[in-house]
């Protein structure tokens, strides 16, 4: 399957030829006769209910929304976006079944199976492309919708949901990974802040100064999100910009066995004690005896709600380069919704610029949408040094890049991966098992 710019997309659509922008993830190719006639009879499936809809009455309608969430502060959040669906469309009523990361790429297929699917999906832009039969294609409705303003998008992640020419989902928010650190930490050792000329061997250096007293200089989880960037700039690569997945180059198994190291050997990181937890990270930084740590912007409102301490902000330290990855998320409306119509309209108010303008007053999202996105800097002004960290990361930043079946993939990858951060094997050995248990999965 090949994506395209959402420039092109509206292009197709209204046929005028527009200028693409932006760069998006890999692109897909998929040569099959059957994919291309799903695909289609899927589009035409969308076009005739969106005009079906058009004539339709305002029913009264309640929509299920299953959602990605991490914490209760987040989920009132996301309670206050649901909402504004209400205030716009009285008859419409969306409910939330908010579920965390992990158990949310369990429950998702069985409620998709379960003949009683979910009006409404959060979508992360590494498994989009395992989901286009789940989700559904939009762009008609779009094309329709006067309110919508599309080309508002930031395109780098929009196009992450466009597959065969259809949009398949509406981002709400984008963000490069940066560095956390603790500055009370840093002062009470008198290390010097981290900063965008800091080098990885600096990097070391300082989590060696820091780790005393039961403090340690830095935290991983058990998730290639969190630590590719420094693997990139190390000289590693695991998936290039095609969609290839390969760990057993030699510059790859060398960056994740430095990373390793930094557990096993220099023991300046603690042991991932709960390697299913994706935010055991965090729970550990919140507790204050963690120097630094990456995540996104997303994980501001973590600092303003659990952090005693003051915490600052930086980019990925300099090595071999200095690169991090872009990623975001979204929102889609299921095939198998009830209600496609009030569903996409509920769509577009819950990815509005009211809605990520309320996600940026919170922290909570970088706004997809160019018009709101220095709310979320006035937002978290407070917070010294984040709006300049985003800003530079994003510089230096660079795609995301996926496989196929990327879900399978990255769940053989950190489990195999788990053993090398408890020091049983070495990277280079793990390399040989995990490469072959892609391999099955992509052939």
């Amino acid at each position: 399957m090949k994506k395209k710019t959402a420039a092109m997309v509206l292009a197709a659509l209204m046929a005028f030829s527009m200028t693409a922008c932006g760069n998006g993830s890999t692109q897909k190719e998929d040569d099959s006769t059957a994919a291309d006639q799903e695909t289609t009879e899927a589009t035409e499936t969308a076009d005739n209910t969106a005009a079906d809809d058009t004539a339709s009455g305002d029913e009264t309608v309640e929509l299920h929304w299953l959602n990605k969430c991490e914490s209760d502060s987040e989920a009132q959040i996301w309670q206050q976006v649901a909402d504004l669906v209400h205030e716009k469309y009285p008859n419409i009523t969306v409910t939330i079944e908010n579920t965390n990361w992990t158990s949310y790429w369990t429950k998702l297929p069985v409620e998709l199976a379960s003949g009683n699917a979910p009006d409404l999906i959060y979508m992360h832009f590494s498994r989009a492309s395992d989901y286009t039969d789940s989700m559904l294609p939009i762009s008609d409705y779009i094309e329709k919708d006067e309110d919508i303003n599309i080309d508002e998008f930031y395109s780098g992640i929009l196009d992450s949901f466009i597959f065969d020419d259809q949009v398949y989902a509406l981002p709400y928010d984008f963000g490069p990974y940066i560095m956390y650190y603790n500055k009370d930490l840093f002062d009470k050792y008198g290390v010097e802040y981290p900063d965008e000329n800091t080098t990885w061997e600096e990097f070391k250096d300082k989590c060696k100064q820091l780790t005393q007293d039961g403090n340690y200089g830095t935290v991983f989880a058990s998730s290639l999100d969190y630590y590719d960037p420094q693997v990139l700039s190390l000289g590693g690569e695991i998936i290039n910009e095609k969609g290839e997945f390969d760990i057993t180059g030699d510059k790859t198994t060398a960056a994740l066995q430095s990373l390793a190291d930094l557990i096993n050997v220099d023991k300046v990181a603690p042991k991932i004690a709960d390697t299913a937890n994706t935010v055991w990270n965090w729970e550990q930084f919140e507790g204050g005896n963690i120097g630094m740590m990456i995540d996104g912007p997303w994980g501001a409102t973590n600092v303003t709600n659990y952090c005693d301490f003051n915490v600052g902000y930086s980019i990925i330290p300099k090595a071999e380069k200095q690169v991090t990855t872009i990623n975001g998320s979204a929102l889609a409306v299921t095939s198998e919704s009830k209600h496609p119509k009030e569903a996409y309209q509920a769509l577009e108010v819950l990815t509005s610029p009211e809605a990520q303008k309320l996600l940026a007053e919170n922290g909570r999202a970088l706004p997809s949408r160019d018009s709101v996105r220095d709310y979320y800097y006035e937002s978290t002004s407070k917070l010294e040094g984040l709006e300049d960290a985003i800003k530079k990361s994003i510089e230096i930043g660079m795609p995301y890049y996926v496989t196929k079946k990327y879900s399978e993939v990255s769940t053989v990858f950190n489990s195999g991966m788990d053993t090398v951060w408890a020091g049983e094997v070495s990277a280079k050995d793990a390399a040989k098992d995990i490469q072959a248990q892609v391999d099955m999965i992509l052939q």
